[in-house]
């Protein structure tokens, strides 16, 4: 049971590291009568260990998470998180399993190591491996070989597996590439019968065109670096080093094709995230490749599908990577280079932007060399360009820290958008917006002009319900030679269809069953020869009313797309390289454990990381952002991937908590997720104001980047929303004292997540409650800027400065005194009662070079500042 801990938190202040950890952990144990109430023994916390370890500069929360072991065994999901501050342990211990030394099965293995791997290969349908061998013994943790895949050996650990039975039994927990690369399993096989006791496959496949499942799980182990605890506590301002790469590229905050330009761009990157640029790999000042690959990422192309080596385009001596892209009516092999540049580009920058809030070594980034900043190291994302093991899909592979992840971006197939239009009747008349599907073998393009032009009719196979075409038609007659018309329902697309087309229909269109846009269709059938589009509810259920209720056939025509469509790039989506790369941020800082929670928020995660890059100064949070409206061919107004675009608008978004019952898990329930972090993200820039700089502002956008990422390490393994709320209160008070309570709350309230909700087990995802009370008010509820407290709000520059001076207060105006003093405390200018709108320009030419001080009064400010003239 996870605890609401933001009501203490401001109770310790820094004050060190403590070398004995797992002793202040152990007191905290035996001392806390909660955790005593458990019922757990001196012999079930005797012997613990820390296998991941997290810390922030900005709340100064150690996060430790631990394992309960018993024979020196580690024991499964028996993970709890432990809080630290001020050198004292106030949170953790719930999770723990008691008196677990009469609950174990054995103490010796039945099936040794090749055996239970052999078995695991069997259950789980994988390629065989041939000749395997023992090539590292650490204790109970060993490393075998692995076939073909040399760089990916086999990683086996002796576990103990705690059951619904409440016994634990011991297992082969083993971690490995599958032989054909597409699978990276950790599974825990009993040792003694060979059974499948839990898996994971570690590969997070985001198939854009559906919401199917997958999880996120993974297992990692690794000493803790103190690196963080030798470094400052204030934050480093970081800097842009000097431009010594060039790549023509879609910028880092323009989504994809559809939405700008590619530019040439001269960067060597952050010199904070990536001190020696984005080429280096051995600390020196000379990069070590001309390619594209560096310390953080090494891209190349995968055409074969085989994750191995492939070409990598060279940029010469100069790391000038200019090369062409015909969009998506040539054949991506003509771009490849290009494709690649941008996935490496993308890559990079969400390495550097995210080191910026905490994502860096010591919090198990993604770096070949840490360069002596702690964490492991040899983790540099493997980034695969026009990947050929699939389509229409994009995934992220994150296994322990150590080894490095793999990112696999494919090309799709989903042209540019059909038009439905309907002739009669009048009532109905007009064009509709539809979405092509994404089969893959199956998919049928709509013929272009003229297109087809047929009645429409819809399925009825006898069954409820009669139009979802999960059965045979029982109106084939009717339905043979015209478009049919199905509602989306429990069985697969590809079935639905097959269905139509054997009962003689020309198209078919699906119309959705849940408000939103039309749903995206992925499935695959070799046998389906018509085309297949999707309708939105509302205008689906307008044409099934016409229908039922005319006495005049409707009738429409379906018009596919003008001009030559191939296939669009995954890598030239920014947002659905952001989003992958995102996975491996919230896998990392999650201590890789949120699979155990099929409420976790992954997919929402990674859709605000994006979404947070792509923020212009002339954006609202009104509008509307979609998910993928290039790769799946759709205008940038599009809904994409989602049910409803990101939006505060709840007319546009109407998603509260009780939305997640409904939506399927992982990807509806996590655009739920998002929708409130998205609400929560434009509370904080109505609040602080917008910085474009996401390295060094301090906006509201940088304030709430910071506090999510902290959230997540805070939360821990197996989160849900209720605690994923309660984190981010948490992070909140640990870091400013609790300014942003209200404002927080108020935010998660209005979605449905106020005091009282709930989301009952993890593992359930229909048994979330949603209430909307907020909190009362308290010293920290005022929702206005109070530039006091905020001084991140006010800025004067340049400093120094030749005598002109600009001062800027966000989205302040009103009137304020000005005065300047110099080093002697004489007041040297001075402008009383002024009128300010956001910013005011100052001329002190007149001025002595040296230092001085600016004193800024009026309503709300209170601001002192040191300048130096030159």
């Amino acid at each position: 049971m996870k605890k609401i801990i933001y009501l203490i938190l401001f109770l310790f202040s820094l004050n060190g590291f403590s070398q004995n950890s797992i002793e202040k952990i152990k007191k905290h144990l035996l001392s806390n009568t909660k955790i005593k109430a458990l019922g757990l023994t001196n012999n079930d916390i005797n012997d613990l260990v820390i296998v991941n370890e997290f810390s922030s500069e900005s709340t100064q929360i150690i996060n430790y998470h631990v394992k309960q072991r018993a024979n020196g065994i580690e024991i499964i999901n028996s993970d709890s998180n432990f809080l630290m501050k001020n050198d004292e342990v106030y949170a953790g211990g719930e999770d723990f399993y008691g008196n677990i030394s009469s609950k174990i099965n054995t103490v010796t293995p039945a099936l040794q190591i090749t055996e239970a791997f052999t078995s695991a290969l069997s259950k789980l349908n994988a390629p065989q491996v041939n000749n395997i061998t023992l090539i590292e013994s650490n204790g109970f943790k060993y490393k075998l070989t692995n076939g073909s895949l040399d760089q990916d050996p086999i990683k086996a650990q002796l576990v103990y597996f705690y059951t619904a039975t409440n016994t634990l039994r011991l297992g082969w927990n083993f971690e490995f590439y599958t032989q054909d690369t597409k699978n990276l399993w950790n599974v825990v096989i009993d040792a003694i019968d060979g059974k499948i006791l839990q898996k994971y496959d570690l590969v997070i496949s985001c198939s854009f065109g559906n919401q199917a499942n997958h999880t996120h799980e993974k297992e990692i182990s690794n000493e803790f670096s103190k690196y963080f605890f030798n470094e400052k506590l204030n934050h480093t301002t970081a800097a842009l080093a000097p431009a010594i790469g060039n790549y023509r590229v879609y910028p880092s905050n323009i989504e994809s094709p559809n939405h700008g330009s590619r530019q040439l761009i001269s960067t060597s990157g952050n010199t904070i995230a990536s001190p020696y640029g984005w080429h280096d790999t051995n600390g020196n000042d000379a990069v070590e490749y001309t390619i594209t690959r560096g310390n953080n990422v090494y891209a190349q192309e995968d055409i074969n599908g085989n994750n191995g080596i492939g070409a990598s385009p060279g940029g010469t001596v100069s790391l000038t990577f200019d090369f062409p892209y015909g969009g998506t009516g040539v054949a991506a092999s003509t771009y490849t280079n290009a494709a690649t540049t941008n996935l490496f580009y993308m890559n990079n920058i969400m390495h550097d932007v995210y080191y910026q809030y905490g994502f860096n070594e010591v919090n198990k980034n993604f770096q070949q060399n840490n360069y002596g900043k702690g964490g492991v190291g040899n983790d540099s994302v493997i980034a695969e360009a026009q990947d050929g093991s699939g389509t229409n899909n994009a995934n992220f592979a994150t296994p322990n820290e150590g080894s490095q992840p793999r990112m696999q971006m494919f090309l799709w197939t989903n042209g540019p958008a059909p038009t439905l239009t309907i002739n009669s009747p009048a009532s109905i008349a007009g064009a509709y917006s539809i979405t092509d599907n994404s089969f893959s073998p199956g998919h049928v393009a709509v013929p272009t002009s003229p297109g087809l032009t047929r009645n429409l009719v819809l399925y009825n196979d006898g069954t409820p319900d009669t139009s979802d075409a999960c059965t045979a038609a029982i109106n084939a007659a009717a339905l043979n030679g015209n478009i049919v018309v199905i509602r989306r329902g429990s069985c697969s697309f590809a079935i639905k269809a097959k269905a139509a087309q054997n009962a003689g229909a020309v198209a078919v269109i699906i119309v959705n069953n849940v408000v939103g846009g039309a749903p995206g269709m992925s499935g695959a059938d070799a046998t389906i020869t018509i085309p297949v589009v999707s309708l939105t509810q509302v205008d689906g259920e307008a044409i099934i009313t016409a229908m039922a209720n005319g006495t005049v056939n409707v009738n429409g025509n379906l018009t596919g797309a003008a001009g030559t469509f191939v296939n669009s790039d995954g890598d030239f989506d920014n947002g659905i390289v952001a989003h992958e790369y995102g996975h491996g941020i919230s896998s990392r800082l999650s201590g890789n454990c949120l699979g155990g929670s099929a409420e976790q928020m992954g997919e929402g995660w990674s859709d605000w990381f994006w979404l947070m890059l792509q923020i212009k100064a002339t954006d609202n949070g009104t509008e509307s952002k979609g998910i993928g409206t290039f790769a799946t061919q759709q205008a940038t107004t599009g809904v994409g991937i989602r049910t409803y675009p990101y939006s505060t608008d709840r007319t546009k978004n109407p998603f509260t908590f009780a939305s997640s019952n409904t939506q399927v898990a992982p990807h509806g329930i996590g655009s739920v997720w998002c929708t409130i972090l998205w609400d929560l993200t434009w509370a904080y820039i109505n609040k602080y104001g917008y910085s474009a700089d996401v390295y060094n502002g301090v906006g509201g956008n940088n304030k709430v980047m910071r506090l999510v990422l902290d959230a997540i390490k805070i939360d821990g393994c197996n989160p849900t929303y209720i605690t994923g709320r309660d984190a981010l209160i948490a992070a909140d008070q640990a870091t400013t004292g609790g300014q942003n309570y209200c404002m927080i709350w108020k935010v998660f309230a209005e979605r449905g997540m106020g005091l009282n909700a709930s989301s009952g087990l993890n593992s359930d995802t229909t048994d979330q409650i949603e209430d909307f009370t907020e909190p009362a008010p308290g010293p920290n509820c005022t929702l206005g800027i109070n530039y006091f407290e905020n001084q991140d709000m006010v800025s004067i520059y340049p400093n120094p400065s030749n005598g002109l001076v600009t001062i800027k207060i966000e989205k302040f105006s009103g009137k304020l005194n000005l005065q300047v003093i110099d080093i002697n405390g004489r007041e040297v200018y001075e402008i009383n009662n002024t009128d300010f709108n956001i910013e005011k320009a100052l001329n002190l030419s007149h001025l002595q070079s040296g230092m001085y001080v600016i004193k800024i009064s009026g309503n709300d400010v209170n601001y002192t500042k040191k300048i130096i003239l030159n």
